[in-house]
């Protein structure tokens, strides 16, 4: 074969390899998913992934930089998953299986950041597209209020969206929905023929299919006691409702690390809405933990008969909320804010009080102070004691029994002894000079200050000679 020729055969052989990978690969999809923060949705993009690929699982899992855990400060978080044929599940097990397309997953865990996620949508990707919105069966009191808020915001999103388009796309969007509701029909059983479809329910379409996943099932365990008696049934009902206008499958899914529950349910659905894979999968109505209602099965008449057989009767007339009430400890009391008046104002308002009650100003403080240090070393000479106030006959006879109660109590001292005989008295003892030296001192001593201050008062000041 010459150079032509190889070349020639090459190119035929690329064209065809090329034209074989074409019709193999698949689109890819986008999943946009709603929910609280915490509540298992990034668990459960995991799980589906490695339901989908083990292998390529097991690759995220070695090069994941944070093994600890995902951090969740972040206003919009992505994910991703494979996308195959249902029934290529042993396949897949395979160490070198590769899924034909993936299906990108946006995360929105804060409503305020609405518009990050809308700047990542357009119009195109409505026809790929699909909404998945979590609720957590762990906390059911906000269940409801959280379904109706995320489709609140998943209502702007797509209305926005569907403008772009033009309106013949709009409608053939909108009619693929209305389509899946009323051509539904149960693996295993022949068409419904009562008449009756879920598409007269449809309050508003939004022109892409809608999953509502309940995470972390294993919570209906909790729902058992006599407290949160009739809760399971109570939620059933009303999510069911809810989904009804708008729609939406409903599907419970459970993710430990031993035990998993309806993954393989919810990717075959996802498969089946994205791609048309045929479902398989039949309704799981009712359970507590693993419910299923795909699109099109459910109809209003059945919601009503599951609401009339609610515990307390009233069905949905009842408030959601008075019925599935929160277990959480309420908050304590906030405390009472304390307004502080300024420092100046303090001042001033005490600087009056003391002026009322005799007290003069700083400089006074600081003169008075000035003059008592001063005097200070003048107290302690014999002619201050002239300066001391005039005493009473009351208060000098008081001093004067007090002198003597303190002479007494020096001369009993003196006068101890170990001795039976008596021992002669103080002066006598320091006469003959047997007693000890400091001891009469410090008798001496404390007669002289106890009686220096009233001789002092008795006898008047000399006069200063020149």
């Amino acid at each position: 074969m010459n150079k032509p020729d190889a070349q020639v055969a090459s190119g035929l052989w690329e064209s065809i390899l090329k034209e074989v990978d074409t019709e193999s690969r698949m689109p890819d999809k986008t999943l946009i998913m709603l929910g609280r923060s915490g509540i298992g949705k990034r668990t459960l993009m995991q799980q589906l992934l490695h339901h989908a690929c083990p292998a390529a699982a097991a690759a995220d899992a070695s090069s994941d930089s944070n093994p600890q855990g995902h951090s969740r400060a972040v206003g919009l978080d992505y994910a991703y998953f494979g996308a195959r044929d249902p029934e290529q599940d042993e396949n897949a097990s395979a160490p070198d299986y590769v899924c034909p397309s993936a299906c990108s997953v946006l995360i929105l865990e804060d409503m305020k950041h609405e518009q990050i996620l809308r700047s990542r949508l357009s119009g195109d990707m409505m026809k790929h597209a699909a909404a998945v919105i979590c609720l957590d069966l762990k906390a059911p009191w906000t269940m409801l209020e959280d379904l109706r808020s995320w489709l609140e915001v998943l209502q702007r999103m797509t209305s926005e969206m569907m403008q772009l388009l033009p309106l013949g796309e709009q409608d053939q969007l909108r009619e693929k929905v209305t389509g899946t509701i009323s051509n539904y029909k149960e693996p295993g059983s022949e068409k419904d023929d009562t008449g009756e479809s879920g598409s007269a329910s449809l309050v508003y379409n939004m022109g892409i299919p809608i999953i509502v996943v309940v995470t972390r099932a294993d919570g209906a365990s909790a729902l058992d006691s006599q407290k949160t008696s009739g809760w399971s049934e109570t939620i059933e009902a009303y999510l069911r409702n809810e989904c009804l206008s708008y729609g939406a499958a409903l599907i419970y899914t459970m993710c430990q690390a031993k035990n998993t529950r309806n993954v393989d349910t919810l990717f075959d659905y996802i498969m089946n809405r994205l791609y048309a894979f045929p479902l398989k999968k039949k309704p799981q109505v009712p359970s507590r933990d693993a419910l299923f209602v795909p699109t099109g099965w459910d109809t209003q008449t059945k919601v009503d008969q599951a609401a009339a057989q609610l515990p307390g009767g009233g069905g949905l007339e009842r408030s959601f909320e008075s019925v599935v009430v929160s277990l959480e400890a309420p908050p304590g009391a906030t405390p009472t804010t304390e307004e502080c008046e300024d420092m100046q104002t303090f001042l001033r308002r005490h600087a009056a009080i003391l002026q009322k009650l005799g007290g003069g100003g700083a400089s006074a403080a600081r003169k008075s102070l000035a003059v008592g240090l001063g005097e200070q070393g003048e107290a302690r000479r014999p002619s201050a004691v002239a300066a001391t106030p005039r005493r009473t006959s009351d208060s000098a006879a008081g001093a004067n029994t007090d002198n003597a109660s303190l002479a007494n109590f020096f001369q009993n001292l003196l006068t101890r002894n170990s001795g039976s005989a008596p021992s002669p008295d103080a002066a006598t003892i320091a006469a003959a000079g047997g007693a000890p030296a400091p001891v009469a001192e410090a008798t001496r001593a404390v007669t002289i200050a106890v009686t220096a201050p009233d001789a002092a008062a008795e006898k008047p000041a000399k006069a200063p000679t020149a």
